[in-house]
């Protein structure tokens, strides 16, 4: 067999006691209501919400993962759209795990790469996500020239020619759309305004595996983290910046177990040289805006203080907050890899989301997150609402233009 890059994961059977212990207390359909005073927003699971139905819920995944071990059930299409409609945001685990030391989410992801295993995963719902891969290293499909161009004009160093500090590692969704080109434009003059000393893989590096590491193909992702591993150790780089929370998670938590290298999000970077005074911004920015948490960042990995640091330095920026926010955030609709399958369920989570920033009279969404960013647009865009979406790089840019 193939030597994994990354270290061993637990399978599902060794979650038996949380699968085995769920209780049906239903703590996972909900935010902690205590942080958001109106019972509108009360609701977070996105497909539990959606559905209407146990089996959509944290719980009823827990359950059918019990089942599935006892053989009491078979798999069907049914619970293939159950398992599959779920975004992975993170929710139910930080409801659960507090009061019970259960892992819904853990056990979500371990079913998926069971589901993979023993080949019943809906693999052909996900063919042009393989296809793109295959092509283009990409699950957009987009040349590896193309990713690259970007850069252009801007004097953004080659790391694998040349040397350099960090390495600013794009990831799959800045590059491949050209919504996104001109706020990995903007994550880039930043930087070099701060005085970073970074370059990129360009045409070289290939798809973080994100998606396929979260539908739970294993095996394939190893193979794209096998390659971007090669890259990152031949252009010598040993500290890596990502904008992109997805890219963050999965260099964090599997490539630092093969390679030895500390990751950073982009927002961790700047709110640290923003607190050491390296940058002072200094520009006006009159924006009233509420800021999402990306469920990879926020939920998962903490980084809740380090993108309002930012927003908070800002000379006539105002800080709204969501009804839902940080552990509360609800999903942008792009978790989980299910707006390759189910586009329009992905939508109605991003307009909820959007109504939400209405609601609080938000004139703008701040993120930082390119698939959040995404799917805010073409919401907008289709329900032309009145309201802008920011990555956290633009409006510090805004900032920042000669002043440091």
């Amino acid at each position: 067999m193939k030597k994994k890059i990354t270290a061993r994961r637990e399978v599902l059977a060794e979650l038996r006691e949380d699968f085995s212990l769920c209780g049906k207390c239903k703590l996972c359909q909900a935010v902690m209501a205590q942080q958001c005073e109106d019972p509108r927003f009360w609701r977070n699971c996105p497909s539990g919400t959606r559905f209407r139905y146990e089996a959509y819920y944290a719980s009823g995944k827990m359950e059918i993962a019990r089942c599935l071990e006892l053989a009491e059930i078979e798999h069907d299409e049914k619970m293939k759209h159950v398992l599959y409609t779920c975004m992975l945001c993170g929710s139910c685990e930080d409801r659960c795990y507090p009061v019970k030391q259960l892992h819904p989410l853990w056990v979500i992801e371990l079913l998926r790469e069971q589901a993979f295993e023993d080949g019943w995963a809906p693999i052909e719902r996900f063919s042009n996500i393989y296809e793109n891969l295959e092509k283009t290293g990409n699950p957009y499909g987009v040349a590896p020239e193309k990713r690259e161009e970007w850069s252009k004009g801007m004097g953004v160093k080659n790391a694998i020619e040349e040397e350099c500090e960090y390495l600013l590692f794009v990831g799959d969704d800045y590059p491949c759309f050209p919504s996104l080109i001109p706020k990995i434009q903007s994550i880039a003059r930043v930087l070099k305004l701060a005085g970073v000393d970074f370059g990129i893989l360009g045409k070289h590096e290939v798809s973080s595996g994100s998606a396929l590491f979260l539908i739970g193909d294993r095996d394939r992702f190893e193979e794209f983290a096998a390659k971007n591993i090669e890259n990152i150790e031949k252009a010598g780089i040993k500290k890596i910046i990502t904008p992109d929370p997805h890219s963050y998670a999965v260099l964090k938590e599997e490539y630092t177990k093969a390679s030895d290298i500390e990751v950073y999000h982009l927002s961790e970077i700047l709110a640290d040289l923003i607190s050491k005074e390296t940058i002072k911004p200094g520009g006006k920015v009159n924006m009233k805006a509420t800021y999402h948490d990306p469920c990879r960042l926020g939920r998962r990995h903490g980084k809740f203080e380090e993108p309002r640091i930012i927003l908070r330095s800002i000379p006539g920026f105002e800080l709204l907050e969501f009804p839902r926010s940080r552990k509360n955030s609800l999903c942008c609709g792009g978790g989980g890899s299910v707006f390759f399958i189910e586009p329009e369920f992905a939508k109605w989570v991003t307009k909820e989301r959007i109504f939400e920033a209405e609601y609080i009279g938000a004139e703008a969404i701040i993120t930082t997150c390119p698939i959040c960013e995404r799917m805010f647009m073409e919401a907008i865009e289709e329900t032309q609402k009145n309201i802008a979406v920011y990555d956290l790089a633009e409006v510090l840019e805004k900032s920042l233009q000669g002043v440091i």
